[in-house]
């Protein structure tokens, strides 16, 4: 999707970096050259001034570790003293590696010790430094750390100077985020290319620090292609966002806007659908309407001042009665671009019969969430087949779980891409980082958010940004993917003078309008008549 950066597995950017030097033609040589350069800047910024700065350097027997080798022939060159300590002979490194190994070798024999040295990897045990760099590993890990790095590893958290991860930290799984054994506790990490999906799951946020992703000189079309040929994710990014947004016309009206039905509110859970209803509206719906149960519509109608309010009949209070709220929703259907069904709305046997008739029958895009989802619980077999590519899905994890009938729900990756395939819907899995799965087999990573969102009612509020985006006529796979990005940009703008756990959720409500003054394409300026 434009705009959207890639997120390659190990495996992709080896395949990457092959095709780059195979069939590109540029020289593995010039890539790790690249690399440590980029790195060596980096960590030269951080450390300013970097002459005199003690660098300490374990690096690999692989190419991680030939980029770390680079690092210490720029550092030095730099002014900084420098010491590499290496896990295993230059006979054990492939060409381009031994190739650095050997240039650092020669540099080494000519400078004063003081200035640079290498030594057999335990010598970091013993040592001290300004800043140690990690060059040990890699993307490559897959097993358990061996106890000789799990000391190395040890030893480098307890130091109190800063530690830089080249690529990623050593422990961490660079697909799955998952520490084995022991892994680096980075202050940041110089990532090559792009982001790998361990930087952003599991531990790898906490493990990785800051991730600062450096051009290598793999071209755009390679990195497009591995993305796209070992099922590869994306990460969301402001500029891919803009691209989204739909610009309002100048001759617009509330209907062309978009009109969004609204379905939820029960007793005690009022607040879920005036929050979802007033984010339809505040994402740039024309029109919202809200449907709710008649013994709640005039809380609802007390609460939506900007929003029009359908009264539907029940059964008994709180339990809908289907074919006659079935029937106050025809006018309102006719008119409506987009359905948001189930936030607050009760699990009553009546109103999930309701829900499930009107999902199965209307040939809106929805987004069905909280109840709407809780509806299709023991009823999933028709999943395969109601939504058909039109529905967004938004559960949390118990409400996925439920439906999935699988408790243990850890790959957030995975488990987008496969439920949003056999359900044929847009599937939004909550967490930190949130993703978006499609029928289609792509996956998307939200690039934006903080601890922020970890307060009641803010899936509430996402729900109604993807109504609203979808009302405008955003795909649902479009619809998901922005209003992820934007809940996240609320929280994000919210701590930029406030402490992430003072926001509420109807705090994004405030702050929504700004983001998306910031995000949205500027509207097409005409000459003035006058």
């Amino acid at each position: 999707m434009k705009g959207m950066q890639p997120v390659l597995t190990a495996q992709a950017q080896r395949e990457a970096d092959r095709l780059t030097v195979a069939e590109f033609g540029l020289p593995g040589l010039t890539l790790m050259e690249t690399a440590g350069r980029a790195a060596a800047a980096n960590i030269g910024e951080a450390m300013h001034p970097i002459a005199g700065k003690h660098v300490g350097i374990v690096a690999g027997k692989g190419n991680n570790g030939g980029d770390g080798l680079v690092i210490a022939r720029v550092l030095h060159a730099k002014g900084a003293k420098v010491r590499v300590w290496m896990a295993g002979g230059i006979e054990e490194m492939p060409p381009d590696a031994a190739h650095n190994r050997k240039l650092l070798e020669a540099i080494a024999s000519q400078a004063p010790e003081e200035s640079i040295a290498i030594g057999p990897l335990e010598g970091v045990l013993e040592s001290q430094a300004d800043v140690f760099v990690d060059a040990l590993l890699g993307t490559g890990l897959k097993r358990t750390l061996r106890p000789r790095l799990q000391h190395v590893v040890k030893h480098l958290n307890t130091q109190p100077a800063p530690v830089v991860a080249v690529d990623i930290p050593t422990g961490l799984d660079a697909d799955t985020g998952k520490v084995l054994g022991q892994a680096i506790q980075a202050d940041f990490t110089v990532t090559m290319g792009t982001l790998k999906p361990g930087h952003l799951f599991d531990a790898g946020p906490v493990c990785t620090g800051r991730v600062i992703p450096v051009d290598i000189g793999i071209p755009p079309h390679i990195l497009l292609h591995t993305q796209r040929s070992y099922g590869c994710t994306w990460y969301s990014m402001d500029a891919g966002v803009r691209h989204l947004l739909p610009a309002r016309a100048p001759d617009a009206h509330k209907y062309s806007a978009g009109m969004v039905l609204a379905i939820g509110g029960s007793s005690g859970l009022t607040g879920a659908a005036v929050m979802a209803s007033q984010a339809a509206a505040r994402a740039g719906a024309g029109y919202v309407t809200c449907a709710t149960h008649a013994s709640v519509a005039p809380v609802l109608a007390a609460n939506l001042t900007a929003v029009a309010t359908v009264s539907l009949p029940e059964t008994t209070p709180g339990d809908l009665d289907p074919g006659a709220a079935l029937t106050a929703l025809a006018g309102p259907l006719r008119k409506a671009k987009a359905l948001l069904v189930g936030p607050g709305l009760g699990r009553g046997s009546g109103t999930q019969d309701f829900v499930c008739t009107l999902l199965r029958t209307s040939t809106l895009p929805a987004v069905v969430d909280a109840d709407g989802l809780n509806s299709w619980i023991g009823r999933t077999h028709d999943l395969a087949r109601s939504p058909q590519g039109r529905w967004i899905m938004t559960p949390h994890a118990g409400e996925l779980a439920r439906l999935t009938g699988d408790a243990s729900i850890s790959d957030r990756l995975h488990t987008a891409r496969t439920w949003a395939r056999r359900w044929n819907a847009v599937l939004i899995v909550k967490g930190m980082p949130s993703v978006v799965g499609t029928p289609d087999g792509e996956v998307f990573v939200c690039g934006a958010g903080n601890s922020a969102l970890a307060t009641a009612g803010t899936g509430d509020v996402l729900s109604g940004i993807c109504a609203g985006l979808l009302a405008q006529g955003l795909s649902p796979k479009e619809a998901a993917v922005a209003a992820l990005h934007l809940g996240g940009r609320c929280a994000d703008h919210y701590c930029r003078d406030r402490a992430a756990e003072s926001m509420t959720a109807t705090d994004m409500l405030t702050v929504l309008p700004r983001v998306l003054k910031l995000l949205r394409p500027e509207p097409q300026q005409h000459a003035s008549v006058w």
